[in-house]
């Protein structure tokens, strides 16, 4: 395996970051009730000459004493319009075949985090992999509810949960549960209703959704149109930042463009950069 240029260190155990693809948002979308009078001045530097946010679509895979681990799989084929689905390519970079996986962790639901779990016949992409999601997050992506969403923003998860159920690939956990040694997947609920974030080694907490930018550190208050609970995620985001806080863990997320530590600052909190994100 050679060395890759996001990789990511959890006390000797090597994450590797997978770009999916990259895209821009409006802040209006990132920050639901977005006011440049108010944030302003807090998000302009961030923005590119169009006025958008810059950001990225991306999973992680773990070098586990147990085997390969991936969190997520990215878009798949279900966002063609987009310069995304990458994640199987990434793979192929790192020397990997998708039967080499031997477990996914799938944070949520949403097309951008499930739509490459399966191939283009509706197949397991990983074959050979224990997947992994929280019970509620299962059944609500089996629900009406998300059968109605509008966009059909539900057939990603339908998808690839059918077809990892058919092929008996699906495990369901509750609480914060063990998937492999030293990798552990914890309740993260709000962006989804049962979304999962993945904490490596006790050094690397990875929020998958839970922060969808870097200005969610300082102000987890901002929350996102695709925050199905607003106020749950909030309160989810205040919980993960004093624990990556205390424990001194790297915080890195599926579209923040970079990683780092989390220090407190008075009532609040700051990411300090890594030298790799």
């Amino acid at each position: 395996m050679r060395e890759h240029d996001r990789r990511l260190d959890a006390k000797g155990v090597a994450c590797h970051v997978l770009i999916d693809g990259w895209r821009t948002v409006s802040p209006r979308f990132v920050f639901h009730g977005y006011d440049d009078d108010v944030q302003g001045e807090s998000v302009r530097p961030y923005l590119d000459t169009e006025g958008k946010l810059p950001g990225r679509v991306a999973a992680m895979l773990i070098e586990s004493a147990d085997g390969l681990v991936l969190v997520d799989a990215g878009n798949g084929r279900f966002a063609p319009e987009l310069d995304v689905g990458h994640v199987h390519e990434e793979l192929a970079s790192l020397g990997i075949p998708p039967w080499d996986i031997r477990c996914v962790i799938i944070t949520h639901g949403h097309a951008d985090h499930v739509g490459g779990l399966v191939g283009p016949r509706d197949e397991p992409a990983f074959p050979d992999a224990r997947h992994v999601i929280h019970r509620i997050e299962a059944e609500f992506w089996s629900s009406a509810e998300a059968q109605a969403l509008p966009n059909a923003a539900g057939l990603p998860a339908r998808t690839a949960l059918m077809a990892l159920l058919d092929a008996e690939l699906l495990d369901t956990v509750e609480g914060d549960a063990p998937v492999a040694t030293g990798i552990d997947a914890i309740e993260a609920p709000g962006h989804t209703p049962g979304h999962l974030a993945v904490i490596v080694n006790d050094a690397v907490l990875w929020a998958g959704d839970a922060f969808v930018s870097q200005l969610n550190i300082p102000h987890p208050e901002w929350v996102s149109l695709s925050d199905m609970d607003g106020r749950t995620n909030e309160a989810t985001r205040r919980r993960l930042l004093e624990r990556a806080a205390a424990a001194d863990l790297l915080l890195a997320a599926a579209h923040m463009s970079i990683s780092g530590t989390v220090a407190r600052t008075g009532d609040g909190y700051e990411l300090r950069p890594s030298e790799r994100s």
